[in-house]
């Protein structure tokens, strides 16, 4: 068949089919006004409307504005009505004034509008096509991180995961917030790294769960946070109390039980009494809130005066530091037990296992 070239004004096809193939199944046509039909092998394939909406595989359904591209049950729409220049991406749902289902069935969204991702559901439909659609939200990202549950973040709501450079917060109410199931070996559930290195684990082996690596703190005041870590403290007759703030130091928050006291947290002192009965454990490191961990079980590192040897055990020297317990029986003043010896007789951190917590 020759080839026909048009220039100028081109085709004017006046409303009528334009055949495209030779045994006339594939064409294009305008079946009503500014309706464009695309078909192949005799059956319509795409359809353009006079408001700019594009259905393949289906007539796509009406909307009040904005564009769409409907692929049989799913929608791309770049307005619902209200958010002009935004994406929806629906499955069996599209806007004609209000969300309406296509068919019976569940629908599903996907928009990107006003800065985030927002992930959103509705119940089975059983009403038939065009019924009235209610959407749920059930998760979004946005420019706090990560939100599950919740459309605004608060780390106190119910049913929230929100993510923020790198921080999880979970929260829920009569359950707990995290399963870790490990089904039919022994081994390690939990995995704690720094700089790319395993420095902890938390494992399993039969009904037993072993912490590794484990030092126990606890956070308490009452002390410089220019003491050295690894100082004997020990409690006094007051409570601690809570911070105004808490976090980490650049993602600080209001505390909301700031100045209250914590039931069972004692505060602490430099240790200033030789063979102290009171003591609580060493320093071991302080918080963003000027707060002191002080370890008292598992592994840390004792200051201590004169040399000792591996087996020591330890008690307060009254001066912040530690020196050997004059004999082997574990005691209510006992601070631990040497692990590494060191032969200096002057004051130094020293390796230990913490019996005082």
């Amino acid at each position: 068949m020759a080839l026909t070239k048009v220039r100028g004004s081109g085709i004017d096809a006046d409303g009528q089919e334009i055949i495209l193939d030779a045994d006339g199944d594939t064409s294009i046509a305008v079946g009503t006004d500014d309706v464009i039909v695309v078909d192949t092998a005799g059956s319509e394939r795409m359809r353009v409307d006079a408001s700019g909406r594009v259905g393949v595989g289906i007539t796509p359904n009406t909307t009040s504005a904005g564009k769409s591209l409907q692929i049989n049950r799913s929608v791309i729409n770049d307005d619902d009505g209200g958010d002009s220049g935004y994406l929806h991406i629906t499955q069996n749902g599209y806007y004609d004034n209000a969300w309406k289902y296509i068919e019976n069935g569940t629908a599903e969204k996907i928009s990107l509008q006003g800065g985030r991702f927002t992930w959103s559901i509705a119940s089975s439909n059983s009403s038939g096509a065009d019924a009235s659609l209610s959407w749920t939200e059930r998760m979004r990202i946005d420019s706090n991180g990560f939100l599950f549950g919740q459309t605004a973040f608060n780390s106190n709501l119910t049913g929230v995961l929100h993510q923020h450079n790198g921080i999880s917060y979970i929260t829920t109410d009569g359950y707990p917030c995290v399963y870790f199931n490990r089904l039919s070996s022994d081994g390690i559930i939990l995995e704690f790294q720094q700089a790319g290195s395993a420095e902890g684990t938390i494992s399993v082996s039969g009904s037993t769960v072993s912490y590794n690596g484990f030092s126990g703190l606890h956070e308490s005041s009452g002390i410089a946070t220019d003491t050295p870590i690894g100082t004997v403290v020990s409690t006094t007759d007051e409570l601690d109390v809570y911070s105004a703030k808490q976090g980490e130091a650049g993602e600080e928050k209001d505390c909301p039980k700031a100045g209250q006291t914590r039931a069972d947290h004692a505060k602490v002192k430099v240790s200033d009494t030789a063979g102290d009965k009171a003591v609580y454990g060493v320093v071991g490191s302080f918080n963003a809130q000027g707060k002191v961990n002080v370890a008292s079980v598992g592994i840390g590192s004792v200051r201590v005066t004169g040399a000792c040897a591996k087996g020591d055990l330890l008690e307060s020297n009254g001066d912040g530091t530690a020196k050997v317990q004059s004999d082997d029986i574990v005691r209510s003043k006992t601070i631990g037990k040497v692990t590494i010896g060191n032969s200096n007789t002057g004051v130094k951190l020293v390796s230990c296992v913490l019996y005082c917590g």
